[in-house]
């Protein structure tokens, strides 16, 4: 002990400790190294020990399984050692006994055969999986084989080797070559050559390949070129002249197995498609999924992803998902670049905010046989068609557009700029002040008389003074002394028009710092919650725009509900009668109000109490309540439809709002059409799913 203390208290003693866990940690690393032998003493070994007929496929189960499985290695070193008393040494241990079970009567059981040799004399029946002679053969050359490929824990003497670790594949990494799809060329103007290598060796690029959760950094892009019309074929997309438009296209390939996700990097479809249902199930932003792919993945290489990767991989993802489920080709111009793009692909796939997905869906939550009243039993069924429902709703979550009034044109810039492209060119320098005409001065948006008023902007919406605004929304209830208490709650009545913004409303501005933003985005969906279509409304959530929102999605009088349900439903039914389009588009549909907005609905609105009761009990209308029995045969009223379905498909997409707030106009489309219509897949296959096991 005290020659110890003496030995630690010198300082060369404290440099030899450090010395020796210095040492320490460099001799163990975290990987060991991929058996490293001649192939001839491998090949040798094979063909003496198993069968001449045996496999590739058989030979590579039995090498990866006994590499991939260092802390199998050293149960079954140990155990043939013997180290203390009571121990028996034994060379085929239970744990090689047992994988040579697993093998013949699981994994390779189809071809166990090709495990033995005719001199084994093993011989089993079809019925038979395994005998006590084929298993401690087995056993034996699977012994044999760990002595061959040096992955031995203990030494024939009984001494620790080493203790087994994972095995580093580098290798025997492949070389991943990023090809087209396309073995000829396929431009229907042309004939269909043979493509020619487009790139020369010196400038073929090498790039990280993300495939799944593994990196790949020994990757290159491969490129086809048809000399005849010049078109050039990539893995994820064809380039080809457009002759009226005197420019190359870029035709995105739906089938495409790789996307190029940046300069030097390319993701397999695995990897896009985990963006999209990271951010469909978790409401996970670009910059979210990008810091628990780096810490949980990246971090053990020098690869690291941006947000702008995982922004790429969503939008080559969801496109290719529209296009492929629309039968379409999506094209953009040669030299777009992202902004380009996603506004190109809401253009060409949005459909106007309809889900194209949801066309001509019906299922028993959302449609049901026609039902007759106690006055209507003559009627005949035939001449009625399955009943069907709409609901609609509104969430107060909209992106900005321009400040120049009636003007609903995207930002030039979405960071500081009120205006459109063409209004900036437009007031030019002008002081923003409403009705002031003077010079700007640098580096403001004012003009010297109106200083103190950009200053006041300005300083309202600082970082500094929205953080703590944010902090004070994000606890609604909880109630400071200074706050001023109140018992009720203000909310806006169902039959009164929204509160006026004085500094959102475009009439009442007093100037144009900031842009304004859309009132609210209304949805439409079935009661089973398949999402039908989307829309931006502007300024307020009117009776008049939600007509000509329905409208839009119900063109033609086939395509009608029987019902359609919304918070204001009466209000609705109000101005269609008024604007006469109740007794020629609707004449066939009936507004109701959902059961939630319902009870605070006025009992004294007598159209509001007859026309839209979503759930009248005097049976007046069997198809919106039914009578069924309970589970203890007492009858009871029950609605026939989800009149909450768009409120519950609402609450979902709230969950978006964090990021949808940070969008620009054309992201904000993009990806809010993604989402739904990536929502109307997963409950149309839900529906499926359960109907097969149902049947």
């Amino acid at each position: 002990m005290i020659l110890a203390q003496l030995f630690c208290s010198s300082w060369l003693g404290v440099f030899y400790i450090l010395l020796l866990l210095a040492s320490g940690v460099s001799a163990s690393p975290s990987t060991m190294c991929f058996p490293n032998i001649p192939f001839s003493e491998f090949s040798t070994f094979i063909q003496d020990n198993f069968s001449g007929d045996i496999s590739l496929p058989t030979v590579l189960v039995l090498l990866f399984t006994l590499v991939k499985k260092p802390d199998f290695l050293n149960l079954h070193g140990r155990q043939q050692h013997r180290k203390l008393q009571g121990e028996w040494g034994r060379p085929l241990t239970s744990w090689i006994k047992i994988l040579s079970r697993l093998f013949m009567a699981v994994r390779l059981r189809d071809v166990r055969h090709q495990l033995f040799q005719l001199q084994d004399g093993i011989i089993l029946q079809d019925s038979q999986n395994h005998s006590v002679d084929s298993v401690n053969s087995l056993a034996q050359k699977l012994d044999q084989m760990i002595t061959l490929l040096r992955l031995n824990t203990f030494k024939p003497n009984g001494k620790l080797r080493h203790r087994r670790k994972a095995i580093s594949y580098k290798a025997i990494e492949p070389v991943y070559l990023i090809c087209p799809q396309a073995y000829q060329c396929e431009t229907l103007t042309c004939s269909p050559y043979s493509l020619a290598q487009h790139v020369p060796f010196a400038q073929v690029p090498q790039v990280t390949l993300l495939k799944g959760n593994d990196i790949h950094q020994f990757s290159f892009v491969l490129s086809g070129h048809c000399q005849h019309c010049d078109t050039t074929y990539f893995a994820d997309h064809d380039r080809a002249w457009n002759a009226p438009e005197q420019q190359f296209d870029h035709c995105h390939l739906n089938s495409a197995v790789y996307l190029k996700l940046g300069q030097a990097i390319w993701a397999d479809r695995i990897f896009t498609n985990s963006i999209l249902n990271a951010t469909y199930s978790f409401h996970s932003s670009s910059s979210a999924f990008a810091e628990f792919w780096n810490e949980s993945f990246g971090c053990h290489s020098s690869v690291k992803v941006s947000r702008r990767h995982i922004w790429q991989g969503f939008i080559a993802e969801t496109t290719r998902m529209v296009a492929h489920d629309s039968g379409e080709n999506f094209i953009t111009p040669s030299h777009a670049n992202i902004d380009d793009i996603t506004a190109t692909a809401f253009e060409t796939l949005g459909s106007d905010g309809v889900i194209k997905a949801a066309e001509g869906h019906t299922c028993s939550e959302c449609s049901h046989p026609h039902r007759f009243g106690p006055n209507e039993q003559h009627l005949n069924p035939q001449d009625y068609g399955p009943v069907s429902m709409c609901v609609v709703d509104g969430i107060v979550m909209a992106p900005t557009h321009c400040a120049f009034p009636e003007c609903l044109a995207p930002l030039s810039n979405a960071r500081g700029e009120a205006f459109c492209s063409h209004h900036v060119q437009e007031w030019g320098n002008k002081c923003r002040i409403i009705d002031c005409g003077r010079t700007t001065e640098a580096g403001t948006l004012a003009c010297s008389q109106h200083q103190s008023d950009w200053k006041r902007f300005k300083d309202a919406h600082s970082r500094s003074n929205l953080s703590g605004v944010r902090r004070a929304i994000s606890r609604p209830n909880e109630h400071q002394p200074w706050q001023n208490p109140r018992e009720v709650a203000e909310v806006q009545a169902h039959d009164q028009p929204p509160p006026g913004d004085e500094e959102e409303d475009g009439a009442q501005r007093k100037h144009y710092f900031s842009p304004l933003r859309y009132y609210c985005t209304e949805t439409a969906c079935l009661p089973c919650g398949v999402a039908l279509a989307w829309a931006l409304f502007d300024r307020s959530e009117s009776p008049s725009k939600i007509l000509r929102f329905l409208q839009s999605i119900f063109p033609t009088p086939a395509s009608r509900p029987n019902f359609i349900c919304i918070d204001k439903g009466c209000q609705v039914f109000r101005s269609a009668v008024v604007n006469g389009s109740f007794n020629t588009t609707w004449k066939n549909t009936r507004f109701i109000v959902d059961t939630y907005h319902y009870t605070n609905h006025k009992r004294t609105d007598e159209l509001c109490r007859t026309w839209c009761n979503p759930t009248p009990l005097d049976g007046s209308n069997p198809n919106l309540v039914e009578e069924v029995p309970n589970a203890s045969g007492i009858r009871q009223m029950r609605r026939s439809f989800n009149t909450q379905a768009s409120e519950q498909l609402n609450a979902w997409l709230a969950g978006f709002a964090q990021i949808l707030r940070r969008m620009t106009a054309i992201n904000f489309w993009w990806f809010l059409h993604a989402m739904l219509y990536l929502h109307t897949k997963r409950v149309l296959r839900r529906q499926a799913e359960k109907a097969g096991h149902a049947s």
